[in-house]
């Protein structure tokens, strides 16, 4: 899994630049595929702009920014993780692997999860939720530092690790994010959609 704090410094020097847009329709982020390319694309909140960062077949790396320098910064990471396809033991002809969700982990991979993001975040708290189609999210709320607020929305999928990570504007006169700011980095995660190429 990736670190947190690596991605927020990142964000923290990349700050608010982008210019103020309107989006309705979904925008493709990328192509991702080890077995099975799919495409990805999501819906923009408002006044949101999408900016690729890097991309190949293995990962995705976004930012999503407005020109609002009181709105949340947001950095998007979706990477292959081998560690979530499980092998049959008796690969025959017809035997495929399967490619996990975050609701195919056990409990202690998700405690293990849960851990990993504590580490960076000492006041994380945690939530689990559903999208529509039923996905798992973890959601972790807290403090990088006493001024810096932070929002992950993780998952997997096809065995893919998906962070969407948001820290407060730069500008922003509340260090702790909003209930509608927090549902916003929920629903970008959550209205992805995943689509074979």
């Amino acid at each position: 899994m990736k670190k947190i704090i690596a991605m927020l410094l990142c964000l923290m020097l990349l700050g608010c630049c982008t210019a103020f847009a309107e989006n309705t329709e979904k925008e493709s982020i990328g192509t991702l595929g080890v077995r099975d390319a799919f495409n990805i694309r999501c819906k923009l909140p408002d006044g949101y702009q999408l900016s690729v960062t890097e991309s190949d077949s293995l990962h995705i790396m976004a930012r999503v920014t407005s020109g609002d320098e009181n709105a949340p910064v947001i950095r998007v990471s979706i990477a292959h993780n081998e560690e979530y396809t499980e092998y049959p033991e008796d690969a025959g002809e017809n035997q495929q692997a399967k490619l996990l969700r975050l609701n195919d982990v056990s409990d202690e991979v998700l405690e293990e999860i849960r851990e990993s993001f504590a580490d960076n975040i000492p006041d994380a708290e945690f939530q689990v939720r559903e999208t529509a189609h039923g996905t798992k999210l973890l959601i972790v709320t807290g403090h990088v530092d006493e001024d810096h607020a932070v929002v992950v929305v993780y998952s997997i999928y096809n065995s893919y690790e998906i962070e969407v990570v948001a820290i407060k504007g730069q500008n922003a006169d509340d260090k702790n994010m909003s209930e509608e700011q927090i549902q916003m980095i929920v629903d970008f995660l959550s209205e992805m959609d995943f689509e074979t190429a």
